[in-house]
């Protein structure tokens, strides 16, 4: 087998491997070239999570304080039991933002089965028996979360800036302020971005 050397902008430059992009998840998953590598996962570097649910309204927001209080106390346990760090949250109501460090792989995926399970069947009041409805004497599963969850593994001081300022505009939306106006806020604030 040869190995493609190609020579760019005086640089030496390999090609073998496939570039893979570090996100996965989300809608990246409607188009089927997306569906055909592993989640990328980094135990050494930080990765943005984001769980989305356009079931999350009214009663069933996660800002109601009933279940802030509940998705708190979820993500704390499960994190602790399954050796992840949660660096920041932002809770938007229909979807929350997390910073998260793990430690091993299979620890990120016991994670992300308990909370996303734990966390609707606590904001939905239905157990795993009860997550369907009943049509024409045939339970019919409903899904409570939109798509799989979004990952992104953040490479770089930049990218660690650019995550932190995120989730703070995010955690500012989710006070109710408007997000052009959070952003504004958090440029005046902080200048100095890369």
């Amino acid at each position: 087998m040869y190995l493609l050397v190609m020579k760019t902008n005086n640089a030496l430059q390999t090609d073998f491997f496939p570039k893979r992009s570090k996100s996965y998840g989300g809608v990246l998953l409607n188009k089927r070239k997306n569906r055909t590598y592993a989640r990328p996962i980094s135990t050494s570097k930080s990765m943005h999570l984001v769980l989305r649910s356009s079931k999350a309204v009214d009663e069933k927001s996660f800002k109601t304080p009933k279940n802030k209080k509940l998705i708190q106390e979820i993500l704390v346990k499960f994190a602790h039991k399954y050796g992840v760090q949660i660096i920041s949250l932002a809770n938007v109501g229909t979807h929350l933002h997390l910073h998260i460090k793990i430690a091993k792989r299979t620890g990120y995926l016991r994670f992300i089965r308990a909370v996303t399970s734990a966390i609707a069947m606590g904001v939905s009041g239905r157990n795993r028996w009860t997550m369907g409805s009943v049509q024409d004497g045939v339970r019919v599963k409903e899904k409570f979360w939109d798509y799989r969850p979004f990952t992104r593994i953040i490479e770089g001081f930049c990218a660690l800036l650019h995550m932190r300022d995120y989730i703070q505009i995010n955690q500012l939306e989710g006070l109710g302020v408007p997000r052009l106006q959070a952003r504004i806020m958090l440029a005046n604030v902080r200048p100095d971005r890369c």
